[in-house]
């Protein structure tokens, strides 16, 4: 079975555990010269919490403002990323989006037909992990095609 991988999706919450991942992405597009489509995904559950606490608070900063400063500032660092991982030639746009994390990863790697999602892996054990979930884990259950988690700590994709 021929390799053919044309695009690839790769998630990234800015965290030192997404930081290989991102790495690997990068220079794995580059060496299939595939196409890569950044991601990075603001819970729903965040923007539900800042709109409360505003309110509560009874802020006179907007929701709308924080959620703008939010996406402004995730925005700013995928370009950061994008300028020093010298991959504008095969980022043809980065995605800043809110929704459930795994959930998002999956229908935006559908819509741009991705061969491939990267993302990942904070290594969470025991009890963190059944409290806090794993996107990695619940995208590798539902997706349809191939996915690579990266893992945080002792691999050799920022190498």
């Amino acid at each position: 079975m021929p390799l053919d991988i044309r695009t690839i999706i790769a998630a990234t919450d800015f965290s030192a555990a997404a930081q290989p991942a991102t790495a690997y992405a990068v220079r794995l597009a580059h060496a299939l010269q595939a196409q890569l489509f950044l991601i990075h995904v603001v819970p729903e559950e965040d923007i539900r919490l800042l709109t409360s606490i505003c309110q509560h608070l009874q802020s006179i900063i907007a929701p709308k403002t924080l959620t703008d400063v939010l996406y402004t500032a995730a925005e700013q660092q995928l370009s950061q990323l994008i300028r020093e991982a010298q991959a504008s030639d095969i980022v043809p746009e980065s995605l800043v989006v809110t929704g459930a994390p795994a959930q998002t990863i999956l229908s935006w790697a559908a819509a741009k037909q991705a061969q491939l999602i990267i993302l990942g892996s904070h290594g969470r054990r025991g009890l963190s992990r059944v409290l806090m979930g794993s996107v990695a884990e619940q995208v590798l259950r539902q997706a349809p095609g191939a996915v690579l988690v990266v893992p945080a700590h002792g691999s050799s994709a920022g190498q």
